[in-house]
């Protein structure tokens, strides 16, 4: 039997019809051919029984070579094959004639509508995903005794909301996020569904993301104002020297498996989880930014909830005002939630405009003459993000959107550009898939790890180090939806078709289009990553944590069922930075003729 996979990396859900469209083989797969086909599976050339199929050629091109620090590929371009259809792509052997391919692809679907059905399987999965007093075929309800305080041992409801990270815990930071993602698509992608009828809300997006806001709600503390960290996260039991709570602009590091449980429902019986009392800033600008545009969307449906969705976010924007002095207040991850808080405060006349322009000039100031930003105001270190690494310039493109005429709007408008031309640019250049690397370092770190050279003493990677006193080596799915999400604003706001492209490349290499032939979205493509969900199994669309990278920065993921979490966890901060990405790409209307038949 043969059991050889396809040779040609391609994005297995496929390309919009005016797409660019790029697939990627290494050197010795095309057997000494630099010519490809793009095969259209409809149109039989010639068929016999007991012999393979052949297709009839619906575009051919050349093979270009491009090496660097990910090896030897070669890459076909066929942006000029717009008709939709079903295809592949193939490589016959030089001097083979038109004889049977000796490297292939999965089959791709070309059409406006490939991708289309991305958001209602997100939005199905997250339904399913659902905490507290809700039941479903596969399950009944769950931690209806959630919960009690770390710091008192009061007991707490903290039921409702999502599990998140393939477990059954929530964190106020990043579970919270689709609801960003859902309202996006609808109000953005004018994206609708009436499936549910979740009394009173008609809309499908608005009912899931009030059940979120309704979590969101209960985590506030009645006394402070402040947001609380987790419910379930876990202790401390994993912590070892030189380990920090923050990694990367991502807190709960070292959290261990506390409270990763389902309880007995029963309040009061000493089954319950532990909501974590501490102090995390960027869950306080996320919870406003989520309440915010939940209120505006849920009005009409619901104003109560509205008013107090605007009541709780005004809470905790007075609540931080007694803490812009702190050492957070000071990181490029922070000031960049900031900022896309108080534009939302601005447009409801809470935040002045002097205001928001303070915190756009800090912005400004926190970047380098060679476009990235800095991680803070100590200027020392690249801006790296595990979950939303491209978070600077998701906040500036927002201000940008908000207010085309500010005074500030040229010099944000020629930062990005800054960003894109002078660091964005030429680091999706540095392989054949167009992707993001992880990030630049100021110098190498540890001598476990490859290091590829940058501009001056400056090294990337295209994967997480694995050799760390954190000790935490992980997929980078958020990271790479989060530049989705920003190089689709950018295409947007600096009119910038490239960045549209390169958009559509991140999530095309998170969708089968890497090394591995391997889909990180759940029900999506051919071959997937396993899977790790302990408490639920495979779901589709559930959105792995993503391929991480080996010591010398190639490619790894759990592909063989050995339920490793570090490929395989679902993760909703990646859906939701993919449900905003997708609310900026997928095209508003279809056109008939972009369709298939």
């Amino acid at each position: 039997m043969n059991r050889a996979l396809p040779a040609i990396h391609a994005s297995h859900p496929g390309w919009l019809c005016a797409g660019r469209k790029r697939i990627v083989l290494p050197v010795e797969a095309a057997a000494g051919s630099r010519q490809f086909a793009i095969h259209d599976l409809g149109r039989l050339d010639a068929q016999a029984l007991g012999s393979d199929e052949r297709y009839v050629d619906a575009f051919r091109g050349e093979l270009s070579p491009h090496d660097g620090p990910m090896g030897k590929w070669l890459v076909g371009d066929f942006s000029g094959l717009r008709r939709p259809g079903v295809y592949r792509a193939a490589v016959t052997a030089a001097g083979a004639g038109a004889g049977a391919p000796v490297a292939w692809s999965f089959p791709f679907t070309v059409s406006d509508g490939a991708w289309s059905s991305l958001p209602w399987l997100f939005l199905d999965y997250v339904h399913s995903q659902r905490c507290g007093r809700f039941e479903d075929e596969r399950r009944g309800p769950c931690h209806l005794d959630d919960g009690i305080r770390s710091d008192t041992g009061a007991a707490m409801d903290a039921s409702g909301g999502w599990h998140d990270a393939g477990d059954l815990r929530k964190w106020m930071a990043t579970t919270s996020l689709p609801v960003l993602g859902f309202l996006d698509l609808k109000r953005r992608g004018g994206l609708s569904r009436r499936h549910w009828r979740q009394k009173p809300y008609e809309d499908d997006f608005i009912a899931e993301a009030a059940w979120g806001i309704s979590w969101v709600l209960r985590m506030q503390d009645p006394q402070t104002g402040m947001f609380l960290e987790d419910v379930g996260g876990g202790g401390d039991s994993r912590r070892a020297p030189g380990m920090s709570w923050w990694h990367e602009n991502h807190a709960g590091v070292y959290a261990d498996n506390e409270g990763n449980r389902f309880t007995d429902n029963r309040p009061g019986s000493g089954d319950e989880r532990t909501v974590r009392v501490q102090y995390n800033p960027i869950a306080q600008y996320a919870a406003i930014c989520v309440l915010l545009d939940g209120g505006e969307q849920m009005h009409a449906d619901s104003p109560a909830l509205s008013r107090q969705c605007r009541d709780a976010a005004l809470r905790a924007w007075e609540f931080m005002k007694g803490r812009r002095r702190d050492a957070f207040h000071g990181w490029t991850s922070v000031i960049s939630w900031r900022l896309l808080a108080a534009l939302r405060l601005h447009g409801l006349g809470v935040v002045t405009e002097p205001e928001v322009s303070a915190l756009v000039s800090v912005m400004m100031d926190l970047q380098s003459s060679h476009g990235y930003w800095f991680r803070d105001q100590g200027r020392d270190e690249p801006y790296r993000g595990i979950l939303s690494s491209a978070q600077p310039l998701i906040a500036l493109a927002a201000f940008l959107d908000a207010d085309y005429e500010h005074p500030l709007a040229g010099q944000v408008r020629q930062a990005l550009e800054r960003c894109w031309e002078d660091f964005a640019r030429p680091l999706l250049g540095t392989n054949p898939f167009g992707m993001m690397p992880y990030g630049l370092y100021s110098r190498p770190g540890s001598a476990a790890d490859a290091w590829h050279p940058w501009k001056g003493d400056m090294v990337y990677r295209f994967f997480m180090p694995t050799d760390t006193p954190q000790k935490v080596v992980h997929g980078l799915a958020g990271h790479w939806t989060s530049w989705a999400h920003a190089l689709a604003l950018l295409a947007d706001v600096l009119g910038n078709e490239e960045c549209r492209h390169s958009a559509w490349d991140q999530l095309a290499w998170l969708a089968g289009n890497n090394p591995l032939n391997a889909s990180m979205i759940a029900g999506v493509g051919y071959r997937a990553v396993t899977p790790y969900s302990r408490f639920y199994g495979a779901i589709p669309g559930g959105f792995s944590i993503g391929p991480l990278g080996d010591a010398v920065d190639e490619i790894v993921a759990d592909l063989e069922g050995r339920t490793v979490w570090s490929s395989g966890e679902y993760w909703l901060a990646p859906l939701a930075n993919a449900c905003q990405a997708l609310a900026a790409l997928l095209p508003s209307q279809v056109l008939a003729s972009n369709k298939l038949g």
